[in-house]
């Protein structure tokens, strides 16, 4: 039992690390594909935004009556309000059940670095949002997607730790794999579905999202194996 006392001292260290780490790259790289998109000129990048939102965006008022219910469900759970409340929900979960403080910790850092990352590289950046109609009130600066940094780097942890859980317990990871980059893909959809992001600002946000996921996940991966 002595063995096991110092393991989240061991972990806090390690996480915070690469924490930092994570959202120095995640700026730079956000940074550098916004400064080499202006100096190659953006032309290119709007003609691919312009067209996927062609696809996606509905024109009729039909689609908007049949879909635009269940857009605005699945893009209310990447709003600060819902994601906060399934993070804190989630996080006591994770203390209770797993009796985990480290899955409690990498959730609720993880919803912090998203939302407080998001801010300050659109502040950076500036880049206003689509002239669409939007069909949701949306504030703000465009690039990168709020909702979907969220999605990869808050839900993305989230169903790493249940994969991380099954795993641990020799069972496979399908599930939380599949459903995660559903959920994930789905809220990224409904932004450009609702006329608020342009296809580029979602992709922006996965990839924020993703360096996070990449540097910490493996240290809670590390910290549940012990």
């Amino acid at each position: 039992m002595l063995s096991h006392k110092p393991q989240p001292f061991r972990f806090l260290p390690s996480y915070l690390r690469r924490s930092l780490s994570a959202s120095i790259i995640m700026i730079v790289v956000l940074l550098l594909i916004a400064y080499s998109v202006r100096w190659i000129g953006t032309a290119p990048f709007l003609y691919w935004d312009e067209r996927i939102q062609n696809i996606i965006f509905p024109d009729t008022a039909a689609a908007h009556c049949q879909l635009l219910p269940v857009a605005i469900f699945i893009t209310s759970l990447g709003s600060f309000h819902i994601s906060l409340l399934i993070a804190l929900g989630t996080a006591i979960l994770c203390k209770v059940y797993f009796r985990s403080k480290a899955y409690s910790f990498a959730i609720l850092s993880s919803f912090t670095a998203m939302w407080v990352l998001n801010t300050i590289i659109k502040q950076f950046l500036q880049r206003e949002r689509p002239s669409l109609q939007h069909l949701v009130e949306a504030g703000g600066y465009s690039f990168p997607s709020g909702h979907a940094m969220i999605s990869m780097g808050f839900y993305g942890m989230i169903f790493a730790i249940w994969a991380i859980e099954r795993k641990v317990h020799q069972r496979t990871f399908f599930l939380p794999c599949v459903l995660g980059v559903l959920l994930i893909l789905l809220i990224g959809l409904s932004r450009v579905y609702l006329g608020v992001h342009f296809p580029t600002d979602i992709a922006g946000g996965y990839i924020a999202g993703m360096i996070w996921l990449l540097f910490t996940v493996p240290v809670v991966y590390w910290r549940a194996r012990l």
